[in-house]
């Protein structure tokens, strides 16, 4: 029997067929991680990514992102190499929010630090050396009226509008993807994320209690301006999977409550994965990081149907997770602290989690978010071989339905 490709492996992973072998992949990687891990014996090549990022940066172990100007990504070719990684996902670059994107403007400046309104109306603060996340300040919409210019300047529904959110090349773009053996997707931004980024943080939640209508207005253009780049899609390539950007939790629990959830979320999740079945696209997860324990079961009744990166310092036990929804989809979980101990700590971790997760399909082992700065390469590379060796070992044996 021939080995499965990328793309085959995908498909029966994530459809829970019997005795296949999981996927060997690692989500990402900051890049304050891999700069150690060039000190520390990995060789770097001129796959690299250049040097001098900064520690914040992102560097991608088995997916191509798709555009957002305001944060560097990278894809770790010498990381992938080294460990014989499978294959891992390409994403269908299009723009999901801003569109056209402004200038970037600098409003301050000092020793430390620089304030930007960034490229999608985004006011913040950054360090300069890039260290760490951003600190948001403001957004573009703050009413009513500033999100109906916003609308018309940036959230247009015409034909023209749409087709700029895609590549410029992309007739001739599109064919690419046809008899692909990779698995093949997209990435979105989600309905609590996208009014964050244009609200700010707390303006944007006290709007549920403030002007809800504001809120489902905002949604309902995402979803129909969503609904109309989707269809341009599918009628162009197939796709295996579709994922959803979301942060929606912090290590406390989730932002929203699950009633507002299925007020404000839910509706129109459901026109999107409805059209997406519609389509033969039944992959649909969601990353949020913290403990989103409280909103998986709004999220399955959403039609998503499986979710990552999995946050064990936040509670997120994807053993028990999994026991209470057999059929998720699970990508994630492994607890990056531990992997920072090394050995016996690395060894306990996978032994509670790899053997029945694997097991039962329907399940991608790699580090809970990003790899931090505190792992090394030593514990990183047995992190890694040891995941392989489980992988071996647990090929999936699902009960049946």
């Amino acid at each position: 029997m021939s080995e499965l490709t990328s793309r085959e492996r995908f498909q029966a992973v994530m459809h829970f067929e019997p005795g296949v072998r999981t996927l060997d992949w690692e989500f990402a990687y900051w890049v304050g991680a891999v700069e150690r891990w060039y000190g520390e014996g990995l060789k770097r090549t001129s796959f690299a990514h250049p040097p001098g990022l900064p520690a914040g940066s992102m560097a991608y172990a088995e997916a191509l992102p798709g555009p957002n100007p305001s944060i560097l990504r990278f894809r770790d070719v010498d990381i992938h190499r080294r460990l014989s990684l499978d294959e891992g996902t390409i994403r269908v670059p299009l723009m999901w929010r801003f569109c056209p994107q402004r200038h970037e403007v600098v409003l301050e400046e000092d020793e430390t630090s620089i304030v930007i309104v960034s490229g999608e109306g985004i006011k913040m603060r950054h360090r300069k050396d890039r260290d760490s996340v951003p600190h948001y300040l403001a957004g573009p919409v703050h009413d009513r009226a500033s999100w109906e210019q916003v609308k018309a300047d940036h959230f247009g529904l015409a034909p023209a509008d749409i087709l700029a959110r895609f590549p410029a090349n992309w007739p001739a773009l599109a064919p690419t993807y046809r008899d692909h053996d990779y698995p093949l997707g997209l990435v979105l931004d989600g309905f609590f994320s996208t009014p964050r980024e244009l609200l700010g943080v707390e303006p944007h939640l006290m709007m549920y209690h403030d002007d809800p209508a504001l809120l489902h207005n905002i949604n309902a253009r995402l979803c129909d301006l969503w609904l109309a780049m989707l269809e341009e899609v599918v009628a162009n390539v197939d796709l295996d999977f579709v994922y959803f950007w979301e942060d929606m939790a912090y290590k406390n629990g989730p932002l929203i409550s699950p009633k507002m959830f299925d007020e404000f979320v839910a509706p129109y999740y459901r026109r999107l994965t409805g059209f997406l079945r519609a389509h033969g696209v039944d992959v649909i997860c969601v990353d949020t990081d913290g403990d989103c324990n409280r909103l998986i079961p709004g999220f399955v009744r959403a039609g998503v149907n499986g979710l990552y990166p999995f946050e064990a310092q936040a509670g997120m036990d994807i053993v028990k997770v999994r026991q209470a929804f057999p059929r998720l989809l699970i990508q994630g979980g492994i607890d990056k602290t531990k992997i920072a101990l090394g050995g016996a700590a690395i060894d306990a971790e996978l032994e509670a989690k790899l053997p029945p997760l694997l097991t039962q399909g329907g399940y991608i082992p790699c580090c809970d978010h990003l790899v931090p700065p505190d792992v090394s390469w030593e514990n990183f590379v047995y992190y890694r071989e040891r995941v392989k060796d489980y992988i071996a070992k647990y090929p999936s044996r699902p009960a049946k339905r």
